[in-house]
């Protein structure tokens, strides 16, 4: 199975080609999130324990993010990491949201 940096290379491809390359997923672990916006686990983790990225507890360890509620959270980023989350690949973004670059 294809990992979220590949789907994220071929959706890229795509979008540079015209096509509309949307991921289907609604929902997204913070493992992908932290692989699409080249992050360590542990930084998107510290968001949603800090309640500033909601999410659904699926195990002791795991956490199921809506692609509503990271839309939200890249909106309206916590004042102390604004510039931290300015300088994310926009492209990274707008594919977790399912925007067109």
């Amino acid at each position: 199975m294809a990992n979220s940096t590949d789907n994220f290379e071929r959706y890229l491809k795509l979008n540079n080609l015209g096509y509309s390359a949307r991921p289907t997923l609604d929902n997204y672990s913070c493992k992908e999130i932290a692989q699409v916006l080249q992050l360590n686990l542990s930084t998107v983790c510290r968001w949603v324990k800090r309640g500033w990225l909601k999410a659904t507890k699926r195990s002791a360890r795991h956490y199921q993010i809506r692609r509503w509620h990271l839309k939200q959270f890249f909106d309206n980023p916590p004042h102390s990491i604004k510039k931290r989350i300015a300088v994310l690949d926009v492209e990274a973004i707008n594919y977790l949201l399912g925007r067109k670059a």
